[in-house]
């Protein structure tokens, strides 16, 4: 009888990890209505306090939303950040749809970033208009990517002129859209990486990350350009012409050195 007690209180011999991870499933469920799993849990660091535990989540019916999650350490209370990511994968569609206009093989990636703030709603319908009138200290990270074949020719050049007049017409068209507090960056990859922009979002890290991690793995190049720019909360872009030149340039030298390795 005292064992059959001891186990009871101790949830049948599971670590505290373990037990956190149940009790995280269990509430991102009934919070959400819909089925979770857990990629991993531990540690508390980079977490809002020593207080909790931190963990990434992912709904069964999306697996490539990456979802932070922490609980406290008495299991007792969570926070999440399923909202972020819903909203901003709701988003991806629209934005999408205007960055064809002026790349047409362009995919969107967006993220809500509320730094370590969990918002409380569990409205999924919610417009990122409305989400950010909840969460004024929000970033939406918006990454446009593109195949570099498109927009790099055999010399490694780039019409930098128009691509930087593109990115000017697309912030304000965003802007006007009401994506605020807003970042963009657009992302030349190059053919197979493009090729392979699906597996990338599956995988345990973010898109940047999975890619830059196999250009240290096997030397050859993946990312081949990159520039970004910011629309802060009136709609302002805040980047210049000349400093979108500035970053193109800079890339110049790593767009000629992978020439070989795809074209």
């Amino acid at each position: 009888m005292a064992l059959i007690t001891l186990l009871s209180l101790f949830g049948c011999g599971k670590s505290r990890d373990e037990r956190a991870a149940d009790r995280i499933v269990e509430a991102l469920q009934e919070k959400y209505g819909e089925e979770f799993v857990l990629d991993g849990i531990g540690g508390s660091w980079g977490t809002m306090n020593p207080n909790t535990l931190k963990a990434i989540a992912r709904p069964k019916a999306d697996p490539t939303l990456k979802v932070p999650v922490e609980i406290t350490k008495d299991l007792k209370q969570i926070y999440d950040q399923y909202l972020n990511q819903r909203v901003a994968r709701s988003e991806e569609p629209k934005i999408q749809e205007l960055a064809r206009k002026h790349w047409p093989d362009a995919r969107i990636v967006n993220v809500n970033d509320t730094r370590l703030a969990y918002p409380e709603s569990s409205d999924t319908s919610m417009t990122y208009p409305e989400f950010l009138k909840q969460n004024p200290s929000n970033t939406l990270l918006v990454k446009v990517y593109l195949d570099a074949s498109g927009y790099v020719d055999p010399k490694g050049n780039m019409d930098q002129e128009a691509e930087i007049a593109k990115y000017l017409a697309f912030a304000e068209e965003l802007a006007a859209s009401g994506y605020v507090s807003s970042r963009i960056s657009w992302v030349y990859l190059t053919p197979d990486a493009f090729s392979r922009l699906e597996e990338a979002k599956q995988s345990a890290s973010s898109v940047d990350a999975f890619f830059n991690e196999e250009e240290e793995e096997t030397g050859v190049p993946r990312m081949i350009t990159r520039v970004g720019c910011e629309i802060d909360a009136s709609g302002r872009v805040k980047q210049t012409k000349a400093e979108l030149q500035a970053y193109l340039d800079q890339w110049r030298e790593k767009r000629l050195e992978s020439l070989h390795h795809w074209r």
